[in-house]
């Protein structure tokens, strides 16, 4: 197998070089995007990983957060 299909589903719908998006107009992944760029959010590896866009701004938000608290606390 070639290296950019490696490691990936063997059905090639899961796979386009375009990447997946979140649409914010349409509220889903989407490959390919059907909305302006500044509609949408990516491009991640997989529709999965589109659709949780949300849970990883949060984690990130929080673990900045937490440092931010703790770089305050130790001043």
């Amino acid at each position: 197998m070639s290296g950019r299909g490696r490691g990936r589903a063997a059905d090639s719908s899961a796979w386009n070089p375009t990447g997946w998006w979140w649409c914010l107009d349409h509220g889903r992944a989407e490959n390919p995007p059907d909305s302006p760029g500044h509609r949408r959010l990516g491009p991640y590896d997989s529709a999965e990983q589109a659709a949780h866009w949300r849970e990883r701004l949060d984690d990130r938000n929080e673990a900045w957060d937490e440092s931010d608290r703790r770089w305050t606390a130790g001043r």
